[in-house]
């Protein structure tokens, strides 16, 4: 009987309005981007945490790949946790490794590429010379980075005032039927 919005999750068993970004085509530009600026090698830094949002990444990432005739089955997909200091953790790890390292990455969302970034760097890897990345969220992060971080923008007031149009027609009860729209990064 309470008016619910649901922001930037989606639940199918669920009749809920809900405002939310639109995470395959935004991985799916991010990581068209980096094909379209000549990289060959493009790999993915995804998140360890397994949620929707970076669910629905991975299959943008995955279909950029295919719409350009680049094979999904490749060593550079690597799991790194979202959060700044495990994956810098993760992000050396790797690197001790030896793992082969591509020359462009998508990754899940700004933390990750900066985490990464970091580790490339402390490792002798110049951004974007060597290895370019692309995160996801356009966090603040992004700006003060050396280089700054190219980032899908979420336009977070967009799905705000979104929400509160839709709680406000449950309010007043003009909404009908529950809506889902989807709000692409640009």
């Amino acid at each position: 009987s309470v008016p619910i919005v649901v922001v930037d999750c989606y639940y199918d068993e669920l009749d809920y309005d809900c405002v939310l970004i639109n995470n395959i085509q935004g991985a799916f530009n991010a990581t068209n981007y980096l094909i379209l600026c000549g990289h060959k090698n493009v790999g993915y830094f995804h998140s360890r945490l397994d949620i929707s949002n970076f669910s629905e990444r991975a299959d943008g990432y995955y279909k950029a790949l295919r719409a350009n005739g680049i094979s999904t089955s490749h060593p550079y997909v690597h799991p790194v946790s979202p959060t700044s200091d495990e994956g810098y953790r993760d992000m050396l790890r790797l690197l001790e490794s030896k793992a082969p390292i591509a020359d462009a990455y998508f990754a899940d969302n700004d933390i990750i590429a900066a985490a990464a970034m970091r580790a490339l760097r402390e490792n002798g890897y110049r951004i974007p010379e060597d290895v370019s990345i692309i995160g996801f969220d356009n966090l603040p992060v992004c700006k003060v980075m050396e280089p700054a971080l190219s980032t899908m923008s979420v336009a977070k007031e967009q799905l705000g005032a979104y929400a509160v149009d839709f709680l406000i027609r449950r309010i007043d009860g003009s909404a009908d039927s529950p809506l889902k729209i989807e709000i692409k990064p640009q």
